[in-house]
């Protein structure tokens, strides 16, 4: 069976940075773990970084968004805690891919390329769930039409009440949910 997990930005400036909250935090341990046994079990883990330069906030999203975050070459750019080793260390089964918005085609171009076509499961945690965690699963869900996609709900979050309501909304359009 071929599978993917995909960890949505879970960058320094999401957790205790510009743009961090306490419900991103909590979920390190959570996220780590589930990264590690996937990669343990030999599948594929795709990490998305959110990657701004200076001109962020004259951006279509910076104007939506005004507070630099994730800027190429910052330490609020990296991967939070221990996942940084995952950065650090070259494995056959991980993918680092940096976007410039929400969501990113690159996930699914490399997905397909890594699996000369559809995986049997997409998997997803990360931040920030009712923006570019959401987004992601869209696009995956629009692109693998066959796959099944879930999200671990204790491995991703949003701020306050948009957690409860994005899950909401990811279970609508036929998404699993990993309690």
């Amino acid at each position: 069976m071929s599978k993917v997990l995909v960890v949505v930005d879970y960058q320094n400036d999401f957790v205790d940075g510009s743009l961090g909250f306490n419900q991103s935090e909590s979920i390190a341990g959570n996220i780590y773990a589930l990264v590690a046994k996937n990669v343990n079990d030999g599948n594929l883990v795709v990490f998305t970084k959110d990657t701004h330069t200076e001109n962020y906030l004259n951006t279509r999203e910076g104007k939506f968004l005004p507070v630099e975050h994730c800027i190429k070459g910052t330490e609020g750019h990296n991967l939070f805690g221990e996942l940084k080793v995952f950065e650090e260390e070259i494995r056959p089964n991980i993918i680092i891919l940096e976007k410039d918005g929400f969501g990113s085609d690159k996930i699914v171009n490399a997905i397909e390329e890594a699996f000369g076509g559809e995986p049997d499961e997409i998997e997803f945690c990360g931040v920030v769930t009712n923006i570019c965690v959401l987004s992601n699963i869209v696009l995956c869900q629009t692109y693998f039409k066959n796959a099944k996609i879930s999200l671990h709900l204790d491995s991703c979050a949003a701020i306050g009440n948009m957690q409860k309501y994005s899950v909401e909304v990811i279970k609508s359009l036929g998404v699993n949910i990993i309690e």
